[in-house]
């Protein structure tokens, strides 16, 4: 978990806390049958304790009421609460569901649920429990928020702006909320509205150095970098321990031709996480394989319209990695003609370092394309060669968003006599991984070396990852 996943995780705490405190959802302790006010008197008792922290005196409390009165949704469901803020995630689930049993329109309980699978990777039934929570309670502002986050992470981009405007409608002083909706607008490559919900959420909180931080990437120009400098300067000064922050300004410092003030980032660099240290390789690679470093990028859409406006062949436009299909959608609006996109839809086929087999699936789901892009569902050894066989003419353009090793090698072999001089290739996991020099770099360093393909590096991002090769 990277450091700003443990912010939210820590602000979703203390918000859970609060709201076990104070909130009344939309029906728990509406009294029925069986139900005393000396159980609800406890509860209320429980919930001093609750929101001064004191998690075993509310949990005992919570669990005498229930021991006497099972049916009790309030106790139930704040139960729930107890084990979640504990890390219990398996036990606060339980508890969710019996008190959802009990009484089904307990928006809170709802929300939480989808929060716990949120903790387990589990966005698609994340996701139902958010809608859930927002259906009973329609201004319910944690619900929308969480949703759109969910949304967001699952790669359904559209719909978590939709949920993060909603959410501002009902809060338009929630910073986060704009920060996180810039995000989105971003991935979109809706630059000029993620600069906006940087802006507002920064107009709130100027001390939010996240906020400092991404509102970069719409403000990188590489023949001005000083806007982009000053957010990250922002950022450092408000966090100078965050490694990431200092990582991103010394590459920023270094670009600008200023290396001597950016040794002094790279120096807490180096003595921070090998993760750290693999994204500092990663930079030290790139000034060393060029003689002029190229065009440094903040955004995926402006990677893809470099590097499709240095696509000057005729020939195939191609995507290995559709998953949700934003990137897609992105490259069908910059070409005229076809685009033909490769996803088994099922997720990664082995693991890959710290991720799973499967992670990264859509469960099967085919998102919505436009009408110039046609998809091929299966694994790549297998829908690639026959697609080829189809089409053997030569290679424009190429996206590669397989991440690993493997897939990455089957592409570049199996389309190796089609890629020729002028096809350009984006790679989207190139650099800025822990484990950068053992995946897609690692692929397309061997193919070139075993098909004799001379390249060009036509631009770099730390932000994306991503990396636009040219075929020399």
């Amino acid at each position: 978990m990277n450091r700003a996943e443990k912010r939210r995780q820590q602000k979703l705490a203390e918000k859970m806390a609060r709201k076990a405190a104070t909130s009344q959802s939309s029906n728990p302790l509406s009294r029925p049958q069986g139900r005393t006010i000396a159980h609800d008197q406890a509860v209320d008792m429980a919930r001093t304790h609750h929101a001064a922290g004191r998690l075993r005196e509310a949990e005992s409390i919570y669990q005498h009421v229930l021991e006497e009165n099972p049916e009790h949704p309030a106790a139930m469901y704040l139960l729930g609460v107890v084990a979640h803020q504990s890390g219990r995630l398996d036990e606060a689930i339980t508890r969710y569901r019996k008190a959802l049993a009990i009484d089904p329109d307990i928006a809170e309980a709802h929300n939480n649920l989808g929060s716990a699978f949120m903790k387990q990777g589990k966005l698609e039934d994340a996701i139902a429990c958010y809608n859930r929570a927002v259906t009973i309670s329609p201004d319910f502002f944690d619900a929308h928020f969480n949703l759109g986050d969910a949304l967001n992470e699952q790669g359904l981009l559209e719909d978590a702006v939709e949920s993060y405007r909603r959410a501002l409608q009902l809060d338009p002083t929630h910073e986060e909320a704009h920060c996180n909706l810039g995000n989105a607008l971003s991935e979109l490559g809706q630059l000029k509205e993620a600069e906006a919900s940087y802006r507002r959420a920064l107009a709130l909180n100027p001390a939010f150095a996240e906020a400092h931080c991404n509102l970069y990437g719409p403000l990188l120009d590489a023949n001005d970098l000083g806007p982009a400098v000053h957010c990250l300067e922002q950022a450092v000064a408000i966090h100078p321990d965050l490694t990431d922050y200092r990582f991103i300004l010394g590459v920023l410092l270094d670009y600008s031709g200023a290396p001597e003030t950016a040794a002094a980032h790279f120096e807490m660099v180096e003595r921070g996480s090998p993760s750290d240290r693999a994204k500092l390789d990663g930079w030290r690679y790139l000034k060393s394989a060029t003689t002029k470093l190229p065009p440094i990028i903040g955004s995926n859409i402006e990677t893809f319209r470099l590097a499709i406006n240095a696509a000057v062949n005729e020939g195939l436009v191609l995507e290995f990695g559709v998953n949700f299909g934003t990137s897609i959608r992105q490259i069908a609006k910059l070409v005229e003609q076809d685009v033909h996109g490769f996803d088994s839809f099922e997720g990664l086929p082995e693991s890959w370092h710290h991720e799973a087999k499967g992670a990264y699936s859509t469960g099967g789901v085919i998102p919505s394309v436009p009408a110039n892009v046609t998809l091929y569902k299966g694994w790549f050894d297998e829908s690639l060669p026959e697609f080829i066989s189809a089409h053997p003419e030569p290679v424009r353009f190429i996206n590669i968003d397989c991440d690993i090793y493997s897939s990455t090698k089957t592409v570049l072999d199996l389309l190796a006599k089609q890629i020729i001089i002028g096809t350009v290739i984006v790679f989207d996991e190139y650099i800025g991984t822990e484990t950068w020099r053992d995946d897609e770099f690692k692929a397309f360093q061997e193919a070139a070396r075993t098909y004799g393909w001379t390249y060009e590096y036509l631009c770099f991002s730390f932000m994306t990852r991503q990396v636009a090769v040219r075929i020399t």
